[in-house]
Parts: C-alpha cells; sequence; structure tokens
C-alpha cells in the first residue's frame, strides 16, 4: 500500500536514487534537505514534495513532520568522514543531534517506522587485529563520523525500547557510483571511474593496495528499499551491516578494470597520508550474514558489473 515517506537528505547521492525508486511504487514522497532536488521536481513528479530544512533545527523537522504526517521516516542526512572530521563540532550537531531531532519528531507525531544508515566506520579503529568485521565485532571507532553513528545507533534502539518505534538500519560500506557530490575518505573510488569517461587526469590519494569494503549505490538502495519493506517480526537485530563486493578489491584492481574500457585513463597514485590513516584503520571486509538471514539480503553486483553499469548510466546522464 503506498505511503507518505519523509526522507531527510534526499536531494544527496543516496537520497536522489532511493527517491526515484520509491516513487515508483506511487508513495508520496517528502524531501527535507537544505538543498533543492531539482532533477525530482517537476516533470511529472506530482508525489515528490520539497521542505527547505535544517535537520539540526528542531522546529524545522518538526514542522515537517507535523505538516506532512508521514507514515515512515527515512533519515539519510548526514556530515560524511572527511567534513566530519574538518569539523567535528558540525558533525556532532548534524550527525548526533539531527538524529535525535529526527527521532523526537518521529515519535511526537506518530511516525510508524523510522529507517536510518549508518556506516561501516562505527568499526573505524587501528587497535584491531582481524580484517573481518561483523555484528559482534565491539564498535570504537576512532573518527567522529563513526562515533556520532554509534551515538545514532543507540539512541534509535532506545526510541524502540521506549517508545515503540519500529527502527531500522543498515551500515553501509564505502559506496560508489555516478554523480557523487558529498567529499568523504571513499570517494576516490568513484571520482577515478568519472575521471576516466571524461578523459581528465585523476590522482588517486591512498596507496594502489589499499582495500576497504565497498558496495555498489545500487545494492545500497536495493539494501535500504528491502529493509523498509521487510516484515517487522523478522527483524532481531535492528542494525546490519549489509556486506560488500566480494572478493574484496584493491584501489588498483578497480583502476585495471576500469582500463578495460579506458586504455589511456590517466589515473596516478600520490598518497595523501589524511586519507591513507583512515582507509589503514578501516576493516577490510564487513560480514552481512543477519542481513541474509533476517530479511532475505545478498550483493548482487560485482565489480565488473559495478563498473560497467557506472559507465553505462554515467555516459547517459552526461550525453543528456
Amino acid at each position: 500500500m503506498a505511503e507518505t515517506i519523509l526522507i531527510t537528505g534526499g536531494s544527496g547521492f543516496i537520497g536522489v536514487e532511493l527517491t526515484k525508486e520509491l516513487i515508483n511504487r506511487d508513495n508520496r514522497i517528502v524531501i527535507l534537505d537544505v538543498r533543492s532536488p531539482d532533477s525530482l521536481l517537476g516533470a511529472g513528479n506530482n508525489n515528490v514534495f520539497h521542505v527547505r530544512g535544517d535537520i539540526t533545527s528542531l522546529p524545522q523537522v518538526l514542522n515537517a513532520v507535523r505538516e506532512f504526517k508521514p507514515d515512515t521516516i527515512i533519515h539519510l542526512a548526514a556530515l560524511l568522514s572527511e567534513p566530519s572530521e574538518a569539523n567535528p563540532w558540525a558533525s556532532i550537531n548534524v550527525n548526533a543531534l539531527g538524529t535525535y531531532n529526527v527521532l523526537e519528531a518521529a515519535r511526537l507525531f506518530n511516525a510508524k517506522k523510522m529507517v536510518f544508515t549508518s556506516s561501516l566506520a562505527v568499526y573505524v579503529n587501528s587497535r584491531y587485529e582481524v580484517d573481518v568485521i561483523d555484528e559482534e565485532t565491539a564498535q570504537r571507532p576512532e573518527i567522529i563520523y563513526g562515533i556520532t553513528k554509534v551515538f545514532s545507533e543507540l539512541l534509535g534502539l532506545y526510541y524502540l525500547r521506549k517508545f515503540g518505534l519500529d527502527v531500522r538500519g543498515v551500515r553501509l560500506p564505502v559506496l560508489f557510483g555516478p554523480n557523487v557530490e558529498s567529499p568523504g575518505f571513499g570517494q576516490y573510488n568513484s571520482k577515478l571511474i568519472e575521471a576516466a569517461i571524461l578523459g581528465i587526469p585523476f590522482e588517486v590519494n591512498v596507496p594502489a593496495d589499499t582495500v576497504v569494503p565497498l558496495l555498489y549505490i545500487k545494492d545500497a538502495i536495493r539494501s535500504l528499499v528491502m529493509l523498509y519493506g521487510a516484515p517487522e517480526h523478522r527483524l532481531v537485530s535492528r542494525v546490519y551491516n549489509v556486506g560488500q563486493i566480494m572478493p574484496p578489491p584493491t584501489t588498483e584492481d578497480i583502476v585495471k578494470m576500469v582500463r578495460r574500457h579506458y586504455p589511456d585513463a590517466q589515473i596516478t597514485f600520490k598518497t595523501d597520508p589524511r586519507f591513507a590513516e583512515v582507509t589503514r584503520n578501516t576493516p577490510r571486509r564487513i560480514k552481512g550474514d543477519k542481513a541474509r538471514d533476517e530479511w532475505g539480503w545478498d550483493v548482487r553486483y560485482s565489480l565488473q558489473e559495478a563498473v560497467e553499469d557506472f559507465i553505462q548510466t554515467f555516459t547517459r546522464n552526461w550525453a543528456q
């Protein structure tokens, strides 16, 4: 049955693609974002509404939820890893207090469900001695982005226990896909592919043998849609790792895959110590067993399939 769904951060990388998917299901979509999702407004999208608002402002969040009375809130708005490290105070306001504002609005105006995105950053720690992470691994992040995500996870679970709000979330690995804009420590994966397509030089700021858990954007969107629609009685864990592309590729593997399509791609490596430190402290593999067992999740895109789809999608959009 069609619902009213409010998406915070709906103008962003994940939000735009998720909105397109949910529109196809005849839902009424309300995007709460400081930016306008111009590509989603007009052109027959009569079920998409934009509220210009900042999740750090509790009155703005409350007013949006009160006006549209969403059945479900999908909370995507966040300050990502790189800008969070540059401005940890802003990260706390956006990622921690912003999540509190959204949860409180959901409680006060009787939203039935809240779906949110957490991150593998909850596991970024220089002292881990294991490369494979699952839901039982302790969360001891050393970057502020990860710290705010742990807070958000625990606060969401508190609202589930205390107030009965149906809270469910995914911990996303490093995402890549066309037209990523928000800065983050893993965005070089998307940018090097775009540079090859555009025929411009690109300098990768991590070592060639770097391995971080990767997931293609279309799999990330599918994970959110599946979790949103999963029967509540199946959800024991509530917050889930969703796994990654296997086997885990190095950055050099990605470059080689891109050069199958663009042999003359001008991609070089020059390590930035800040980026190298974060990626070095990031687990190489994150298992998604509980998501598979509880709501039937699986990763579909291989590295080859993801790169090919990336090229086709970006080239098609660029031509327009």
